[in-house]
């Protein structure tokens, strides 16, 4: 299978018009393709625009709205509540982050909480956002059906992600841990079958139990690390669900349905480092601890802090582009097809980078 090499603001420009041609305005375009195309610069396949095709069949079948103005419902100095109304979950998170990011310079500490959402795409991407170069960032959302708890045979929550972001200084621009609470993120299953490649044993279970390697007999995924991860998970569906009177994980949609809102639920979070310390302290000694971690022994290219391999694969791709592979540019050059835009660019640098 051929890989092709993008550069990141030509399949940026590309994304947006598919949105825009399937219904959605200029900035909201630009919002959805920013944080799929942020996800291939990261190398967080599973989120980038290998979700092109799914939103756009989303938008078009009506699982997406195109028309929600996601109302705010209830709202204080430092917290507040939207209600997405089954419009896109990268368009609820724009909004989120806005307001929670505004109301921590004002007052120091905010969350806000989003329900009746859909996917919202790389937690990281919201986190980074939410941080700034002055704040923590926290993003975290409630998924489909896809985990259940340790040894048990039928999915009760979602692999719900979360993610933490800050600034360490200059050297260190983008701290970020982001998982999701299953073993993998189902989506790099997809990816890797998209890519033809195995999928990993211990990732996913089928109707019996069972390990499996196919993704058509995938029934449900392993938490990470056993009752761990699903503790952590049922905590996301604290903060995003039960905060905003969300539809909780065994109730809410399958993401896959086009003509149907997933009804997911988020939270965005900002902590305002000065509310605790001076900023420049607290990111001198942020960047002090990573430089002792850069000092431990380590293996050849193992990471060092967490967003480390993301942020230098961000670096590498911003200049020589994103790697895309054929199966995937196919499904975007038929899109384009379909909406009268040429994709063929995608198609003219064939690179054997992975």
């Amino acid at each position: 299978m051929k890989n092709y090499v993008v550069k990141a603001k030509e399949l940026r420009e590309y994304v947006e018009k598919i949105f825009q041609a399937v219904g959605l305005k200029k900035e909201e375009a630009e919002s959805v393709a920013e944080l799929l195309v942020h996800a291939d610069l990261r190398n967080v396949r599973s989120h980038g625009v290998l979700r092109t095709v799914p939103y756009v069949e989303k938008i078009k079948d009506g699982g997406a709205s195109k028309v929600s103005t996601y109302p705010v419902v209830h709202e204080t100095a430092n917290t507040a509540v939207i209600d997405a109304q089954g419009g896109l979950g990268a368009l609820a998170g724009e909004k989120a982050v806005k307001i929670a990011r505004e109301k921590a310079k004002n007052n120091l500490i905010s969350m806000v909480v989003v329900r009746n959402s859909n996917h919202f795409g790389m937690g990281g991407h919201w986190a980074l956002k939410l941080a700034g170069d002055d704040m923590i960032g926290f993003a975290c959302s409630n998924t489909d059906l896809t985990m259940g708890p340790p040894n048990c045979k039928e999915p009760f929550m979602g692999n719900n992600p979360f993610s933490f972001a800050f600034k360490a200084g200059e050297k260190y621009p983008e701290v970020c841990v982001d998982m999701a609470t299953s073993g993998v993120a189902f989506g790099k299953c997809k990816d890797l079958a998209k890519r033809g490649k195995e999928i990993p044993s211990g990732w996913m279970l089928d109707k019996d139990g069972n390990d499996t390697s196919k993704l058509e007999d995938c029934f449900m995924m392993t938490p990470m690390a056993g009752h761990k991860g699903f503790g952590i998970a049922f905590v996301v569906e604290l903060f995003a669900t039960l905060l905003s009177g969300g539809v909780l994980s065994p109730d809410i949609n399958n993401q896959d349905l086009t003509d149907t809102p997933e009804l997911s639920s988020q939270c965005f979070a900002c902590f305002n480092i000065s509310a605790f310390r001076d900023l420049k302290e607290f990111q001198e000694t942020a960047e002090n601890y990573i430089d002792r971690l850069h000092e431990l022994p380590m293996k050849e290219g193992a990471a060092k802090y967490p967003g480390e391999i993301e942020y230098t694969n961000k670096k590498i791709n911003e200049k020589e582009g994103v790697v895309l592979p054929e199966t995937l540019v196919d499904d975007l050059i038929g899109l384009g097809k379909e909406f009268n835009i040429n994709g063929e660019f995608l198609k003219e640098t064939v690179t054997d980078r992975q």
